[in-house]
């Protein structure tokens, strides 16, 4: 199936140049080679004649005569004479195969691994690879946010003749080693990932399946509870001890918790707590408190909250393999191309995590939850920086709210506006003037053409809280406090309208005004004054939001957490490589 891919496909060179389909050149010399005389030294054309006949059988590159073209300029010789440049390369291809951001890495991957290759057919491979991998690397910082959180991954086009001309340079001087291994993921995260990677993918045990389609509760019975215990001795988070206690019913006394035995398992243990009693039924069907502590260490590590019920989530993470994860991994450390290298001072904000990290000389001077767009509002990936803050911030609602959300509570309750303390105005110009919203008859008014402009003073109600931090965005997206902090214990907290909602707002305020002379009492009379103050700051701070579903925790363990925006789906296509990277992984 794979080699029906591998037809010429026209792809473009050097702008609005087309490059040609077919070997023309490789036929020609073809030709002159049958109609020259016989000699013992072969040309040019002849030793790319003879590299491309290597191939098997109904193969034939990606790439065309631009490949054709690359030999050329290396005098029609091998290209790959460094083992482990090679070997560096087959790793990065595999790495990609499996993020499933372009199903002809996986291609080039499943050629690789076949036992009939001859010399001068795994150099053309390697060199067809190649070209397609220096187009994603080079083009990943300006086209990546589209390539790993699109539905459509990456599309392929020609490097650019620079790219190509650096690894000559570098095949050329004996330092393709070096060239090959400037092309990985340049954040600190990437070897760390990398060598989790590996331990995924060396995980080839079958993993047991939990059939469980409804929620279970500490003291449940359910037939699926002897699968539930077996999955969780296989991931590491049960002991076979503990497996053989997790048959005893459950009682009213807690149970110590006991770090389980794998060195895979990647959580601390959760604290015990007093469980409820056992349901009647079969000993080995109780949701027992053995079980239950495992559950809980599984959520934790998980990110999910750690309360022993095993709902929609739980279930769904249980059922995710090693090898599942291990695609998972790979998209991921792709997506660190888009990340900077090294974040010494800034405010970086996790958007699938929940979290913001404050950076200050490379400490992290502030960690916070946060909440998040939700999948229909999404909070976007962006880089900008923070200039002022603001005390007391009135919230203009935004037209899509005013649309999907306002009209119709308004329709509802034509008191909504008083009860919230929001103002509405005339229009949205300088002049515009306050309007009773009982003058309206909210009824005739239309959602899409709606003429007022509607504002929230500030005060405990205010749906940015006391502080609002502005930075530069197209989307009107910002960091802001919240009147609702209770919604930061919430394991999944992607429910506002885009913005990022701070749980610790009042001490990042605190940190970003105390440089320019603001103390904790200057703010706090200002806050209870519910005077609105715009504070400009004394140096733009870097902020990135971006989306990373998993990478390394500071102990060496590999995280995940729920993709919350369906980002992950391309990471299915690299289920179908797994077998493949395996042999140049592991």
């Amino acid at each position: 199936m794979f080699l029906k891919s591998f037809q010429l496909k026209p792809v473009m060179l050097f702008g609005t140049m087309s490059l040609a389909i077919g070997f023309s050149s490789v036929t020609e010399a073809a030709a002159e080679q049958s109609s020259s005389p016989i000699t013992h030294i072969k040309t040019a054309n002849q030793r790319i004649v003879s590299i491309y006949q290597a191939l098997p059988a109904g193969v034939t590159p990606y790439y065309g005569s631009l490949l054709t073209s690359v030999y050329r300029q290396h005098h029609s010789l091998p290209m790959w004479s460094d083992d482990q440049a090679i070997h560096g390369f087959e790793q990065q291809l595999s790495e990609v195969a499996l993020s499933g951001v372009q199903p002809q890495f996986a291609r080039w991957l499943s050629l690789l691994s076949r036992n009939d290759l001859s010399s001068d057919a795994r150099d053309v491979i390697l060199s067809d690879a190649l070209l397609g991998y220096l187009q994603f690397v080079s083009a990943a910082p300006a086209q990546g946010e589209s390539w790993f959180y699109g539905p459509n991954g990456f599309h392929l086009s020609a490097p650019s003749t620079a790219l190509i001309d650096r690894w000559l340079q570098a095949v050329n001087h004996g330092t393709t080693q070096s060239f090959i291994d400037g092309l990985v993921p340049q954040h600190p995260q990437y070897r760390s990932m990398q060598k989790a990677l590996v331990v995924l993918l060396a995980d080839n045990k079958p993993w047991p399946k939990l059939d469980l389609s409804r929620t279970l509760r500490p003291g449940d019975s359910d037939p699926s509870v002897p699968q539930l215990r077996q999955l969780l001795v296989r991931g590491g988070w049960l002991s076979e001890a503990q497996a053989a206690v997790a048959t005893v019913p459950t009682t009213s006394q807690p149970v110590a918790q006991q770090p389980a035995p794998s060195e895979q398992r990647m959580l601390a243990p959760a604290q015990p707590s007093m469980l409820t009693p056992a349901s009647s039924g079969p000993a080995e069907d109780i949701y027992s408190d053995a079980l239950v502590s495992a559950v809980k260490r599984f959520q934790h590590w998980q990110g999910l909250t750690d309360d022993g019920v095993i709902g929609l989530k739980t279930r769904e993470w249980l059922n995710i393999t090693p090898h599942q994860r291990a695609t998972l991994l790979a998209l991921n450390m792709q997506r660190l191309r888009l990340l900077p290298d090294d974040m010494h001072n800034g405010i970086m904000v996790n958007i699938a995590n929940y979290t913001l990290n404050y950076y200050v000389d490379g400490k992290t001077i502030l960690s916070s939850r946060v909440i998040v767009g939700r999948p229909d509002r999404k909070t976007p990936l962006m880089r900008s920086a923070l200039n002022s803050v603001v005390l007391n911030p009135t919230w203009t609602v935004p037209n899509t709210l005013i649309r999907e959300d306002l009209v119709p509570k308004l329709r509802r309750d034509p008191s909504y506006l008083e009860k919230h303390n929001f103002t509405l105005y005339s229009g949205w110009g300088a002049n515009a003037t306050a309007v009773n919203p009982s003058s309206v008859n909210w009824q005739t008014v239309s959602a899409t053409a709606f003429p007022y402009r509607v504002q929230q003073s500030p005060g405990p109600q205010n749906a940015l809280g006391r502080y609002k931090f502005n930075m530069p965005s197209s989307d009107a997206i910002y960091l802001h406090d919240t009147p609702n902090h209770g919604l930061f214990e919430q394991d999944i907290r992607a429910i506002s309208s885009g913005c990022v909602r701070i749980n610790k707002a009042a001490q990042l305020a605190g940190i970003l005004l105390k440089d320019v002379g603001w103390d904790q009492t200057r703010i706090a009379s200002t806050i209870d004054s519910r005077v609105t103050r715009p504070i400009a700051i004394r140096h733009r701070i870097p902020v990135n939001l971006y989306y990373l579903t998993a990478w390394i925790s500071d102990d060496g363990q590999a995280q995940f957490r729920t993709d919350i925006y369906s980002y992950d789906q391309l990471a299915r296509g690299g289920w179908s490589s797994l077998a493949n990277a395996e042999k140049f992984l592991l």
